[in-house]
């Protein structure tokens, strides 16, 4: 799974680059289960993943990409470890409660990382982010600054 203009584990060619792109990530989920959504901001992550500012921006664009990227590691983790032994259950249906079950408990231990990838992967699917343009408020009297949303 892959973020739009972002780049992916598979576009990173060196070892350096996907340890880059891990540390990133990683700094992005400590922050996000520490203190939800507000509490990922570009230079804290920059600055815990002992990266520059710019070297992020390059990998994520925006702090939606990062966090949707976040997400998408979280499943991929899930699924290796859901893939490790058969899924009980005896009908398709009970195998798709127990995965659901499962990924339900791990989201309910960690409430603030849950609301902060909830509201990225909310904010990604809106007209706005995938554009990736800024929105202006315009009233009779004065125009507002753009308010970038992701």
């Amino acid at each position: 799974m892959t973020t739009t203009n972002s780049l992916a584990l598979d576009d990173l060619g060196s070892a350096a680059q996907r340890d880059r792109r891990r540390r990133i990530l990683d700094a992005t989920i400590e922050l996000a289960s520490k203190g939800g959504f507000d509490a990922v901001q570009m230079r804290a992550v920059a600055e815990k993943a002992d990266v520059a500012l710019g070297t992020l921006y390059r990998y994520f664009p925006s702090k939606i990409h990062l966090l949707v990227s976040a997400l998408a590691r979280r499943f991929e983790d899930s699924q290796a470890v859901i893939g490790r032994r058969p899924v009980p259950g005896d009908t398709a249906a009970e195998r798709v409660i127990y995965v659901l079950k499962r990924a339900t408990r791990g989201m309910q231990g960690d409430a603030n990382l849950t609301e902060a990838l909830t509201r990225a992967f909310m904010f990604a699917d809106s007209p706005r982010c995938s554009r990736g343009r800024s929105t202006a408020t315009t009233t009779s009297r004065a125009r507002s600054p753009p308010t970038r949303t992701c």
